[in-house]
């Protein structure tokens, strides 16, 4: 018995030396089991996009004169797979948030939009991605996903848009809200209405497949969202935008061309507006050109005291001239500079606008232009550019007398309406929304884009991006399979997806 005691003993006092061995072993600064509200603040930052990047002069809103900050010569490599990154972080999501039982049904309806949102990223860019096998590494053992059609990739990305819309119903309903969300701050109402509207922006997306997809029901789809807006409730006024909010507190937070030292210089020489996007504005005597705009020195020296009210003052850079050609007419006086005085009027400057009211306002004309469905395309154009140049401030009297402007009538459900429109969804795309300019350009050829000496891709604009290189080493096999399906083995940045074909 002493023995058995002895022995008894000896095996208590070792497992509880691997119990505390085991507990030291672990990190305390590491988090174990996050809770999914801080997860859900990591994907939201992952989510954001800013101004004034490469993708606003590749959206040909802006140039530059001096090669030394970049140029316009549509040299594009390879971009990375980083929206796997967030794919595991809102598989985490999904984990945490299916331990919290009623409490996690909000964030788990939300991961189904992230999960979306971040594959349609994706394969926007590049075409296939391995996306029904990808993250199954360590529950399947698959280190080497299988490339997904595109057309696949967005077939589960809409039924995902729709289960989520489907989930975060009922929650709305019950007043529900979420913890961790800086962009809605919990509000799910808001968060239905961003799902509906970014399912209708790929939707659009999809306009060239509208024809020879049944399987996507892509005009159908439409068709039910925009038919029931009990059940798909959209963004439609700039209260709801998705949005990001500058603060003036906060550095890191302050808007992008906020300068450290807090001293604004007024004038950059260097970079300057861009005409594609300027001639759209004079053209149709937009009042928006004189908030986002400076007129040129030129009109300013040409003694006339009414140059700052004349569109005739405001000139912008063609994307496609050489750098050198612009800088001398920037150092001539002779292009558009941004306005410093509403871009920065304070640290906070002005609200990123993700995806706004505008945006679906012309998505839905586009719809009913294209015939997806029936109602008043003239209607939603108006409204779009209402809900734009209130985001600019521009006096309800100055929007009227745009509207009674000689040829700013909608055109009709035609060719001519459909650039109409598709110009002005342009134009409220300014220095917002990423690359949905470029991406409506890729699809549509609206506005035109200009080409020149500048350009270095052998007079085209660029429909995509290589694979990363890292694919090469790690899924050769795979990538290559589907360079060889998609584009014949080919991955340039002038090979055509399918999306846009």
């Amino acid at each position: 018995m002493k023995y058995m005691y002895m022995i008894c003993l000896m095996v208590i006092m070792a497992y509880s030396g691997c119990k505390k061995i085991d507990g030291l072993q672990q990190n305390p600064a590491a988090i174990y089991e996050p809770n999914p509200q801080l997860l859900l603040t990591g994907i939201l930052l992952d989510m954001r996009e800013g101004p004034w990047g490469s993708d606003q002069i590749n959206n040909q809103f802006m140039v530059i004169n001096e090669s030394f900050y970049g140029n316009q010569a549509y040299t594009w490599g390879a971009l990375s797979f980083s929206g796997f990154d967030q794919l595991r972080n809102i598989q985490q999501l999904e984990i945490e948030s299916a331990k919290k039982g009623d409490e996690g049904k909000p964030y788990l309806a939300l991961a189904k939009f992230f999960k979306a949102y971040f594959a349609i990223g994706m394969t926007e860019r590049f075409g296939d991605i391995p996306f029904s096998q990808a993250l199954k590494a360590r529950s399947e053992g698959i280190f080497q996903p299988e490339y997904d059609l595109q057309k696949d990739v967005y077939k589960q990305c809409l039924q995902l848009l729709e289960d989520a819309n489907t989930d975060i119903g009922p929650l709305v309903t019950a007043g529900k809200s979420i913890n961790g969300d800086f962009f809605y701050a919990g509000k799910l109402d808001k968060w239905q209405k961003l799902i509906n509207s970014y399912r209708l922006r790929i939707l659009i997306s999809l306009s060239k497949r509208a024809d020879d997809t049944p399987e996507l029901n892509i005009k159908q789809q439409c068709a039910s969202i925009l038919n029931n807006p009990s059940k798909y409730p959209l963004i439609l006024v700039n209260e709801d935008n998705f949005q990001l909010v500058y603060n003036s507190t906060t550095r890191d937070n302050n808007y992008p061309l906020w300068p450290a030292d807090g001293v604004v210089v007024k004038q950059d020489l260097r970079n300057n507006l861009g005409d594609t996007y300027i001639k759209i504005l004079t053209a149709t005597k937009d009042p928006r050109v004189f908030v986002v705009a400076n007129p040129t020195e030129s009109a300013k020296a040409s003694g006339d005291p009414d140059y700052a009210k004349k569109f005739t003052s405001f000139s912008g850079g063609r994307t496609g001239e050489l750098q050198t050609t612009l800088k001398s007419q920037a150092v001539a006086g002779k292009l558009s500079t941004i306005n410093f005085d509403y871009w920065v009027a304070s640290p906070s400057g002005i609200p990123y606008v993700m995806l706004g009211g505008y945006e679906t306002e012309f998505s839905i004309a586009e719809a009913i232009n294209r015939g997806w469905l029936s109602g008043d395309a003239g209607d939603h154009l108006k409204k779009g550019v209402t809900l734009s140049m209130k985001f600019y401030g521009i006096s309800n009297q100055a929007i009227l007398d745009y509207f009674n402007v000689a040829g700013n009538e909608y055109a009709g459900n035609n060719a001519a309406g459909l650039e109409q429109l598709l110009s002005q969804k342009y134009v409220a795309f300014f220095q917002n929304s990423g690359r949905q300019a470029f991406y409506n350009n890729r699809r549509t050829g609206i506005p035109k884009f200009d080409i020149g000496p500048a350009n270095s891709n052998n007079n085209q604009i660029p429909v995509r991006w290589a694979y990363p290189t890292t694919e090469y080493s790690t899924n050769e096999v795979n990538l290559k399979k589907s360079l060889q399906r998609q584009f014949n083995g080919s991955d340039t940045r002038n090979d055509v997806m399918w999306l846009v074909k």
